[in-house]
């Protein structure tokens, strides 16, 4: 849908509130983000341990040098990007801007029920509901 022009558009507190709202769905969409990435980063690089049981015959195989090799910090790293799912990771990134279209839907499409705003006020919310686009 193109976008409709809006001459002489004035908002009301309550349009106001609601983009604020719009605001903070996207502010939380990149702490997501943040979250998301710092987790992943957690997973791959973070507290990789190499204990065994008591007499389980770890401490003979610790003193190897393949053990010793294998179980350093880059190959375990490497080992731990290689075996990220990294799919899972993508579609959880997706995920949250899917989410905050959802919410900004919701938002744009209780404002046009509300019975205070001017006939502009819901054109321009029902644009935004509807998905409007500049070309």
């Amino acid at each position: 849908m193109k976008c409709p022009v809006i001459v002489d558009l004035q908002l009301s507190q309550s349009s106001l509130d609601a983009i604020q709202e719009i605001e903070r769905l996207s502010e939380l969409e990149k702490l997501g983000t943040k979250v998301l990435l710092l987790g992943q980063l957690w997973a791959i690089f973070g507290g990789v341990a190499k204990k065994g049981a008591s007499g389980s015959g770890m401490a003979q195989l610790e003193g190897t040098l393949a053990f010793k090799l294998a179980s350093s910090d880059a190959a375990q790293s490497g080992y731990a990007v290689y075996a990220t799912n990294w799919d899972v990771f993508f579609q959880s990134i997706q995920g949250l801007g899917a989410i905050k279209r959802r919410q900004i839907e919701k938002v744009a499409f209780l404002q046009t029920r509300n019975s205070r705003l001017s006939a502009k006020e819901v054109q321009f919310w029902k644009a935004i509901y509807l998905g409007c686009q500049y070309e």
